[in-house]
């Protein structure tokens, strides 16, 4: 009977540690991760990530075929939307692996080898954002949790509020740079409203979080869609353990004000680019110039997310119009 007890016991836990590793979009649920209260004590380093990809790459030169290692590589391209498949993975480089290396490859206008070439070991190298580049799903209103995605519109209109986590502890400074952000987008497209509120009241709701996990470690912030009580809202998470620059970055600090562009976009409605100046491309560049300006492909895409918008609803009034004038026309008629 004991030994029962013991199994029961054993196997809930293998539960609670299963459903703690389960993942977003090609990670089936948001990381919940803790609220860090010292948001810039950490030095931005993503030494235990920077330490896999270089084991990898040294050891591929001897046995291309299987190389320890590769299956947290397999892994970076599975969270990512290259890789179908879902962990645990092997360290066998196979076909499936060998065409979303080429599909990565293409999607960042690297050299379309389908081989894990230097170049391509450097671009996964660099801090990135935790959405997903492609495939993602979006499913918010049965998972409750979700990427955002564009063409899946989350809110309806033209008005936004976003508020900031009184856990996280921002200070002024940072607060301040966000709200440039938010004015930033709120300019580019006509008629969007984006107003500051209380944090449990916000549609887009800020906060640092400690988001350091496996292949995490090169992740610097994500962006996420929850919904609650049948109302959804965005999340902007970004990771308290990086070392954010107030204004600007270099070495391994990150700007905190371009970090604020890119997720805003993802939630006003845009995926990631591969166009190296747009605030929508995911990765920070070596320079770690700043990317707070909308360049001229992001003020197009956006103005042609939203111009959609506006031309649905125009046909609708239209539609409606006409069928008015049918129906009163029929009932002449009689």
């Amino acid at each position: 009977m004991k030994y029962s007890y013991l199994y029961t016991f054993l196997l809930l836990l293998l539960l609670l540690v299963d459903n703690s590793r389960s993942k977003l979009g090609a990670r089936s649920s948001l990381r919940s991760g803790l609220i860090s209260r010292g948001w810039r004590s950490g030095v931005g380093s993503n030494s235990q990530w920077d330490s896999t990809v270089n084991n990898v790459e040294q050891q591929q030169q001897f046995s291309p075929k299987h190389v320890k290692g590769l299956s947290q590589i397999k892994d970076y391209f599975s969270n990512f939307g290259f890789l179908v498949s879902s962990p645990p993975f092997n360290d066998f480089l196979n076909q499936e692996t060998a065409t979303a290396i080429k599909t990565y490859q293409q999607f960042f206008n690297l050299n379309p080898t389908a081989d894990l070439t230097n170049e391509t070991f450097h671009q996964i190298s660099l801090p990135r954002c935790g959405v997903p580049d492609i495939n993602l799903q979006y499913d918010v209103r049965s998972s409750s949790v979700s990427w955002p995605k564009a063409g899946n519109r989350w809110f309806s209109g033209k008005n936004l509020s976003y508020g900031f986590s009184p856990a996280s502890e921002i200070p002024a400074n940072a607060t301040r740079l966000f709200r440039n952000a938010f004015l930033r987008w709120e300019k580019a497209v006509a008629g969007l409203n984006l107003t500051e509120a209380r944090y449990d009241e916000a549609d887009i709701r800020v906060g640092f979080y400690n988001l350091d996990e496996g292949v995490e470690d090169v992740v610097w912030g994500e962006s996420v869609v929850r919904l609650q009580h049948g109302v959804a809202t965005g999340e902007i998470r970004l990771d308290a353990s990086k070392d954010w620059k107030l204004g600007g970055g270099n070495g391994s600090v990150l700007d905190l004000e371009s970090a604020a562009m890119h997720h805003i976009g993802h939630l006003l409605g845009l995926d990631h680019s591969n166009v190296e100046d747009s605030v929508m491309y995911p990765y920070v560049l070596p320079s770690r110039q700043p990317k707070v300006e909308l360049s001229n492909f992001d003020k197009a895409t956006i103005r042609r997310v939203y111009s959609k918008g506006s031309c649905g609803y125009a046909r609708g009034v239209l539609v409606r119009i006409i069928i008015t004038f049918a129906l009163a026309f029929a009932v002449v008629g009689l």
